[in-house]
């Protein structure tokens, strides 16, 4: 019994061993702390620098880790506190990532300039200013125009500021391949010196830049795509100037319109393109401008004829389809994949004339991808079928990219 009786004292673990079995078994467990400064910088930029500063508190051991993080995020309430940083040489990193800047606070103007200077001086790849300051309130420094370590460069003015952007400089970014722009007032002039300093540019975003009336392309030899988003100016037309638009190396192209159309001059390299317009009451614009704007709209289209790849916005096909302008002559296309992006009835039976008309000038189309289900009703699939206006296509399901083929058949006329 006595036996017995050891031997079931033994088959029972202490608490002392089970802890000494646990740690036997985690130490192989490595604690966030003890990972490399490198890694831990790594992570913390995917967080708020205010949240990133805060970590200082943890240990000892996190006290200084923030100083070196190579991405900083810095909103008003933020970016004077890490200027006082700046100043007592406490950020140590030799290499910063990105900077991105937003503030509307007139006191903070001081250290915009302050952060960008140092994110200069530390070869920054990215660097986002979002300002939202009132007209006149800030200049950038020549300094900010010669740059050769930045790659991704976006400037915006909020609240429709229009802040002026004419460098009083020559413009050097030798590095610069993403370019955004928005709410900036750039004149023919400026937009050229800034595009001749941007040796390598592959991608141009322009939105709201209102005083912008020339933009030639043709120089950007590396430019493949193009985003151009103009401003909303009212039901009627008020400037009979609108932007001309030479990009004979541009390969993809976005373009959403106001009703102040762009003139396209030159898109010979043009494979893919998106067309949209931002109007919400078409009742409001007058007949004879009306008419006017659709002879826009099929000239824009007719410079379009060589893209393989087409979208267009809903307000962009209804003003086609408009019942008085069915005469618009359309060009042969090469489309292969078309995309619309416009809700129908559910149970419409109807095909718009500007889609039933697209669909007939598009003998090499593979693809119509509609952005609302109403088109993969059965009575669209079986219209489309037997109105035979295409030649062999697919029709792809907007929200499950299921496919549905339909048979070959000849062109209508």
């Amino acid at each position: 019994m006595k036996n017995g009786n050891c031997i079931a004292a033994a088959c029972i673990p202490s608490h002392r061993n089970v802890r000494r079995r646990e740690l036997k078994e985690g130490e192989g467990v490595v604690s966030v702390s003890s990972l490399p400064d490198e890694i831990l910088q790594h992570i913390l930029c995917f967080l708020p620098t205010k949240l990133v500063v805060t970590t200082s508190v943890l240990s000892s051991r996190w006290r200084h880790i923030w100083c070196d993080t190579p991405s900083i995020s810095l909103n008003s309430s933020t970016l004077g506190v890490a200027s006082i940083m700046v100043r007592q040489h406490r950020y140590k990193a030799p290499k910063m990532m990105s900077l991105h800047l937003q503030t509307g606070t007139r006191e903070n103007v001081k250290h915009i300039n302050t952060w960008i200077e140092l994110a200069m001086s530390r070869r920054v790849e990215k660097m986002y200013l979002e300002l939202k300051f009132k007209r006149g309130y800030y200049e950038f420094p020549d300094f900010f125009y010669i740059n050769s370590s930045v790659k991704e460069l976006r400037v915006a003015f909020m609240f429709n500021a229009n802040f002026t952007l004419i460098p009083k400089c020559s413009v050097s970014w030798a590095s610069l391949k993403k370019l955004s722009l928005r709410a900036c007032r750039l004149s023919n002039m400026s937009i050229a010196m800034i595009l001749s300093g941007c040796p390598i540019l592959e991608f141009l975003k322009l939105d709201s830049c209102d005083d912008l009336r020339v933009l030639d392309l043709s120089n950007s030899l590396r430019l493949r795509t193009l985003h151009v988003r103009r401003p909303y100016i009212g039901p009627y037309f008020r400037d009979p100037s609108p932007m001309q638009i030479v990009a004979p190396h541009v390969r993809c192209l976005k373009l959403i319109n106001s009703l102040l159309l762009c003139d396209l001059v030159d898109l010979s390299s043009l494979a893919e393109a998106k067309l949209s317009i931002y109007f919400d009451d078409l009742l409001r614009i007058e007949p004879d401008s009306l008419g006017v704007l659709v002879v826009k709209m099929a000239e824009m289209l007719e410079k379009l004829h060589n893209v393989e790849k087409l979208t267009l916005g809903r307000k962009f096909i209804e003003i086609l389809s408009h019942p008085e302008l069915g005469s618009v002559p359309f060009p042969m296309f090469k489309i292969k994949a078309l995309t619309l992006e416009t809700p129908f009835a559910e149970a419409s039976y109807v095909i718009p004339p500007a889609i039933e008309k697209l669909l007939q000038h598009s003998p090499d189309l593979k693809k119509l991808n509609p952005t609302h289900k109403s088109l993969l009703h059965k009575a669209w699939r079986s219209i489309l079928t037997t109105t035979r206006i295409c030649k062999a296509w697919t029709l792809i399901n907007a929200k499950d990219q299921n496919m549905e083929s339909f048979g070959r058949c000849p062109v209508g006329k």
